[in-house]
């Protein structure tokens, strides 16, 4: 089949999105992808075609910002897929993210050809919207409005034949609040890493200059107060200045509303010495770092938007054979029960207890690591990110 792939970012950097494509190419479709360009330099893909959409960063947020109440952003789309539609002779239509869904629907109708609409949900939209710093504060909540999310997404997911979920757990929650949605349209595709590509990277032995003697917590991810990094940074000074001894490595970009508090903890005294901070890195050097720290994070904040799936995190981690410590958000929680991969926190008493547990018993992390690599090496074996692929074999 042609099958066309939409996301509303540049692509290249989405590995949940390339590794679905790569899948699908193994099943001998052919994928064209349509995203945007934010007049940057990109790479090209042999076996791809990839069609960009030119526009200024700035205004495609200002778009986003007004979306919720005005068409700019669902006719930009809808006339882009329309011609994306046509001029690749599409079979089927993938689109990324609940709020494309109607652009995409009403895409497909102007193209005039009958083709399925698969909407993959990366998330609980309603909820994330509800939980960004940028749509819920000072004026910008009065435009964005995100509260009206609730009652638009019911809607959205009317438009498409079959959706793509996260988590079992999410899956059933949509089916007891959306009596129109029937299970069997309904896909679990967890945020599993690429398996192969994790394999060339670790073969290919790329090197990482990080390196610490004590034990190392890891958080690898996007810094916000809603991934909840922010609550335990207090607790981890805590720690410190009761004379347990660690080190704290963080990797990843911070949300723009979040930088200035996330740099009065890094410059504090009793903190500063003991944490080491990496805006970004390349996911190829993951597996270097996953083989020189102790215990991965996951302290997400327990909300409808972190209940709705597993963050690839902490697939990473078992992949890395790492001790997990988390918050109890359900899908999370779920998954770290049953493999037996990690310890569960709720409060910041039980989070420093926890913590000194695994910093203190080298067997136990030994433990908890091999059973998640074990877990994760199941998950694999039983094609659990693979589920999706039945949509289109169908």
């Amino acid at each position: 089949m042609n099958i066309g792939v939409v996301v509303d970012n540049e692509f290249d950097h989405d590995h949940r999105v390339q590794k679905e494509i790569r899948l699908l190419q193994d099943e001998g479709h052919t994928i064209f992808v349509l995203c945007f360009d934010f007049k940057k330099t990109y790479k090209t893909y042999p076996d791809l075609t990839v069609n960009r959409v030119r526009i200024h960063r700035k205004l495609r947020d200002l778009f986003v910002l007004l979306s919720t109440n005005f068409k700019f952003y669902e006719r930009l789309w809808k006339n882009n897929i329309t011609q994306f539609i046509i001029n690749n002779n599409l079979d089927a239509l993938h689109v990324h993210d609940l709020y494309l869904a109607k652009a995409a629907k009403k895409g497909i109708q102007q193209s005039t050809r009958n083709i399925p609409l698969t909407l993959d949900l990366h998330e609980n939209y309603p909820a994330a919207i509800n939980s960004y710093e940028w749509a819920i504060k000072g004026w910008r909540k009065y435009v964005v409005q995100p509260q009206k999310w609730y009652k638009k997404e019911g809607e959205y997911l009317k438009y498409a034949d079959h959706i793509i979920v996260l988590s079992n757990s999410f899956k059933q929650n949509l089916l007891a609040r959306f009596p129109f949605l029937k299970s069997e349209t309904l896909y679990v595709h967890p945020n599993m890493p690429d398996f192969e590509s994790f394999q060339a990277f670790e073969k290919n032995e790329y090197a990482v200059k990080f390196d610490s003697k004590l034990p190392t917590l890891f958080y690898f991810g996007v810094v916000a107060k809603r991934r909840g990094i922010m609550d335990i940074l207090p607790w981890i000074i805590e720690l410190l200045e009761e004379g347990d001894q660690f080190h704290t490595l963080i990797i990843g970009p911070t949300d723009k509303a979040d930088k200035a508090e996330f740099q009065r903890y890094i410059n504090h005294p009793g903190l500063k010495d003991h944490l080491t901070y990496i805006p970004w890195a390349d996911v190829k050097y993951l597996p270097a770092y996953l083989k020189k720290i102790t215990i991965g994070l996951a302290p997400f904040q327990v909300n409808a938007q972190h209940d709705s799936g597993v963050a690839n995190k902490l697939f990473q981690y078992m992949y890395g054979e790492i001790p997990i410590l988390a918050t109890k958000c359900k899908a999370q929680q779920e998954l770290i029960e049953s493999a037996a991969c990690g310890l569960l926190y709720e409060t910041k008493e039980e989070f420093k207890t926890e913590l000194k547990r695994l910093i203190t018993n080298p067997s136990l992390r030994q433990e908890l690591g091999k059973n998640g690599k074990q877990k994760l090496l199941e998950l694999y074996k039983n094609q659990a990110d693979r589920q999706f692929l039945k949509i289109y074999r169908e």
